[in-house]
């Protein structure tokens, strides 16, 4: 890995930075003048590729493998990089569980809620610590779904968890203001999920979203932007989804 950075280098974690939103994250941070501190948990090939992507931009990354879904996962991340504190966290890091109502296992319920809201907690902790210590004003952004408003029977434990994630992200920024901004960001059909198929993938941003297409990663990415640099935001939720989230509101205001 490389060397430690100099004093004032902007230093930002990003959870479950090997692969996907988080990699895109991870990236534009470095080319913008950011230090990565990149999450993993099983992806140590594809955050290596990652870490030598981020040096060769000139930017500094230290990999930290942790399993935020088990036992004391998100202290142990928060204490590997508590020798260069970042500033900004932008907690990406989810499972993908298919689950029903009826055949949910306590075991899942239990991963999904440890390793997005409580990891979300022990994050923003952390954050408030740092930043009173002198390290500056702390943002963590928290990644959400834009399904939030509505029942998706075949994700239960991870959807109530994104749902109780939601509800912390505004509760934590009321909790930790003014030292740490608390943000979401509500992604839709952005990234393909594995084993669709193209055909299937088109048909559905054009038939569930107002604007009849799905997105981009670089629309997250520009969306991120937009929290990191507005020091007068949070609290917000921000749907990137092209409307979706217009469609449903079985959860009222989430």
């Amino acid at each position: 890995m490389a060397a430690e950075p100099s004093p004032g280098t902007r230093r930002a974690l990003v959870t479950g930075a090997a692969k996907r939103l988080g990699a895109a994250f991870a990236l534009d941070l470095a080319r913008r003048g950011w230090d990565l501190w990149l999450h993993y948990h099983r992806s140590e090939t594809e955050v290596q590729d990652l870490s030598l992507r981020i040096e060769a931009l000139g930017r500094r990354a230290w990999a930290v493998q942790a399993d935020l879904a088990k036992g004391e996962g998100a202290e142990a991340l928060v204490g590997a990089v508590a020798n260069l504190p970042p500033s900004l966290i932008v907690h990406s890091a989810s499972l993908w569980t298919q689950d029903t109502a009826s055949s949910a296992l306590v075991d899942s319920w239990e991963s999904n809620h440890r390793l997005l809201g409580w990891t979300a907690v022990v994050l923003a902790r952390a954050l408030a610590g740092w930043s009173s210590q002198g390290g500056g004003e702390g943002h963590l952004v928290t990644l959400l779904d834009s399904r939030l408003r509505d029942r998706d029977p075949e994700h239960f434990s991870y959807g109530f968890a994104k749902r109780e994630l939601a509800a912390l992200t505004r509760y934590l920024a009321l909790e930790w203001a003014p030292v740490v901004r608390v943000n979401g960001l509500a992604p839709g059909l952005v990234l393909r999920a594995e084993g669709a198929s193209p055909s299937r993938w088109t048909k559905a941003g054009r038939e569930s979203t107002p604007l009849g297409r799905t997105g981009r990663p670089a629309d997250l990415v520009r969306a991120l932007r937009y929290l990191v640099d507005n020091r007068f935001v949070t609290g917000q939720i921000l749907a990137v989804d092209g409307g979706r989230h217009l469609k449903g509101d079985l959860f009222g205001s989430l």
